[in-house]
């Protein structure tokens, strides 16, 4: 569902991000079984030693997953579009993207962490930004009403776009 708004600049959307349960289910068990080994050396009278360093590397884990990955959130305005996974930052300017196209990935990334199915978004200098957004078709369709100079790839397997005018040729590895 897209939610739009006016600020500074003009028109912005807020995309929310899709959230698959199943990597929920195993995000949070990783979790919770770290952190129950934790409490079981902290219940252990034999290791008093290891108190501290345990809860130490317990405190910096979910910290480190609280700041790389909560909240995501992807933002639409008529200049660029916006990322914010925990702590982290990106833009991607409309005027600089080359290549857009929906994939489905088992490499996880911190902008896209909660879901394998993504929206692949790359610009002029050849940075890649991947997005995991709610409804997926409907962001496709955002996104190509802010960047006319994309134009339909019919080479390519999946749903795909690119600049004609700048992008640059893209060459199979050749692993023999």
């Amino acid at each position: 569902m897209q939610v739009a708004d006016q600020r500074g600049s003009g028109a912005t959307g807020a995309w929310p991000v899709q959230v698959d349960a199943w990597v929920v289910a195993i995000l949070g068990a990783a979790l919770l079984g770290m952190v129950g080994s934790g409490v079981a050396v902290w219940l252990d009278p034999g290791a008093t030693a290891a108190r501290l360093p345990v809860l130490v590397m317990v405190l910096v884990v979910l910290g480190g997953a609280w700041g790389l990955l909560i909240p995501t959130r992807y933002e639409l305005t008529l200049d660029e579009l916006r990322v914010r996974a925990g702590l982290v930052r990106y833009r991607m300017t409309w005027a600089d993207l080359v290549r857009l196209e929906s994939t489905w990935s088992l490499v996880s990334n911190t902008t896209a962490a909660w879901t394998l199915r993504r929206v692949r978004l790359v610009d002029v200098r050849g940075r890649v930004l991947e997005v995991g957004p709610g409804d997926r078709q409907g962001f496709l369709a955002e996104v190509l009403a802010r960047a006319p100079q994309l134009v339909s790839d019919a080479t390519s397997s999946g749903p795909a776009w690119h600049d004609p005018a700048r992008e640059r040729p893209r060459h199979r590895r050749r692993w023999w």
